[in-house]
């Protein structure tokens, strides 16, 4: 009798709790943040809805897009859910996209409601849209099979395996931005009337964006971080023009600082591929060491040089403050004094080992 008593009351007390079930939710696949049209707004939210459906056909994907102006991000929810017949459930939303304008208004100082929020996910992806937050996420997709699926599809090699897609997390995107001697990037997401193009990215110091870097550079940048398996790299110069299909990459630095002599930065990278195609038909296979060195040379001076424009523009998004910072000890303060009075001196000694598996099968 005690124990039916007590299921009753259980029974009683889960009455009134705020579970609702699935069919009065909305799932919010991804969201959007942008700069407001309105001068007394600050914020256009922007939240892409899924709409569940029995079909999962190419081009079956149905989902609902509002957007709201508001002057924080909790107002804008708020409203948002005026607009609406079901509770809005942000447990699904795993892509969040800051509109171009927006950074360059605000920088990247607006996060707090992201990090706060207990039923967003840290594992979510970030990245840049353009022209605007609301624009990418409207972006129909012919052959989406589920809401938002191409974006996340995108990033984090889950889909396709671009050597030119950076992809970064909510967790790591702002703890970036806290971390000295390590800035943050966003990959740019470029809207057009039914696709997106990722290639590009925004390098930004701890508050605003700094510098852009194109396809080319965001492709050495994966490179360096070995984030990818999976590149194309070219040889251009030599006495032949050919292209590497590149299936492993291995990358590691180190910071040095000799009493007499100028700081550096020793960076090994180690890839491994085939030669894809060539410029000039069949190419020798007794010169593959030749075309090895060849590929190396290239590459190690256009990472350099992406690397010597990193310094000048003060930005550091490989993390070379970090890993001086790990292997110095003394106060942060003093740390950090001391690196920041390095950076500009700093030299860069890139070593690339480039193993080619062959030449193709082109006799």
């Amino acid at each position: 009798m005690t124990r039916l008593l007590c299921i009753f009351i259980v029974i009683c007390l889960c009455g009134g709790c705020g579970f609702k079930d699935i069919d009065r939710r909305f799932f919010v696949v991804a969201l959007g943040i942008d700069k407001s049209n309105q001068p007394d707004m600050k914020y256009e939210i922007t939240l892409k809805l899924a709409i569940p459906g029995n079909n999962l056909d190419l081009g079956s994907a149905k989902y609902e897009v509002i957007s709201q102006d508001a002057n924080s991000i909790t107002e804008a929810v708020r409203f948002l859910k005026s607009k609406v017949d079901k509770e809005l459930d942000f447990g699904h939303a795993k892509v969040i996209i800051f509109g171009q304008s927006f950074l360059k208004e605000y920088g990247i100082n607006q996060m707090d409601w992201l990090n706060r929020r207990r039923d967003i996910q840290l594992v979510s992806w970030v990245a840049a849209g353009q022209p605007s937050a609301k624009d990418v996420l409207s972006t129909q997709i012919s052959h989406e099979r589920l809401p938002g699926n191409s974006l996340l599809l995108s990033f984090g090699n889950t889909g396709v395996e671009s050597g030119y897609v950076v992809s970064e997390y909510l967790f790591d995107f702002y703890r970036k931005k806290k971390e000295w001697g390590l800035d943050p990037i966003l990959p740019i997401v470029q809207s057009t009337s039914n696709q997106y193009i990722i290639n590009k990215a925004i390098v930004f110091d701890k508050e605003n964006a700094k510098l852009t870097i194109s396809a080319d550079e965001s492709r050495l940048f994966n490179i360096m971080n070995a984030t990818i398996n999976k590149v194309e790299l070219e040889s251009v110069g030599g006495e032949e023009n050919f292209f590497v299909s590149v299936d492993n990459i291995k990358s590691k630095f180190r910071v040095y600082t000799p009493k007499d002599a100028p700081p550096y930065v020793d960076m090994n990278i180690r890839l491994r591929g085939v030669i894809e195609e060539s410029a000039l038909g069949s190419l020798d296979p007794h010169q593959v060491a030749t075309y090895e060195k060849e590929v190396s040379e290239f590459t190690e001076a256009k990472i350099k040089h992406l690397l010597e424009k990193f310094q000048k523009a003060n930005l550091d998004p490989m993390g070379f403050g970090l890993d001086y910072r790990a292997h110095h000890f003394g106060s942060v303060d003093e740390e950090w004094r001391t690196w920041q009075g390095l950076y500009p001196e700093l030299e860069f000694r890139v070593n690339i080992q480039m193993k080619l598996e062959g030449v193709g099968i082109v006799k």
